[in-house]
């Protein structure tokens, strides 16, 4: 099983009764084909930049799910199929890597000041020796 998120915009026009129903024949939907829901979708209202079928203004929802690639086709077509669906978009959320240890720094001895004095008697002392 994948993880997966999907993204759909239904139109505002719609009351909230149609809303809950279409949230709940998907979940229902992606149940029957073996799928686990992560977390259900709240619906958004968003203004669209540019009118999508006639609507500038939609609702987003967002729904994360477990399931078998092999069953995503049949998701999708059931998507397709649904007359207030205005698009949707289903994408792989991979897991993200366990977070690298925090390496703790440890207190450096403070450095003690050198003198000019003693840098040119040691400089002195190797140019001496050559």
């Amino acid at each position: 099983m994948r993880n997966y998120e999907l993204t759909y915009l239904i139109p505002a026009s719609l009351t909230e009764e149609e809303q809950k129903r279409i949230s709940e024949d998907i979940a229902s939907f992606i149940q029957e084909k073996g799928g686990v829901l992560k977390e259900g979708g709240i619906p958004i209202k968003r203004m669209l930049p540019q009118k999508i079928k006639q609507h500038g203004e939609v609702f987003s929802v967002s729904m994360y799910f477990y399931a078998n690639p092999d069953k995503l086709q049949e998701i999708r077509e059931k998507l397709g199929a649904e007359k207030n669906i205005i698009r949707f978009m289903i994408t792989i959320k991979e897991t993200p890597p366990a977070p690298k240890p925090v390496r703790k720094k440890t207190k450096e001895e403070p450095q003690k000041k050198v003198d000019l004095k003693d840098i040119e008697n040691k400089i002195e002392e190797i140019l001496k020796e050559e």
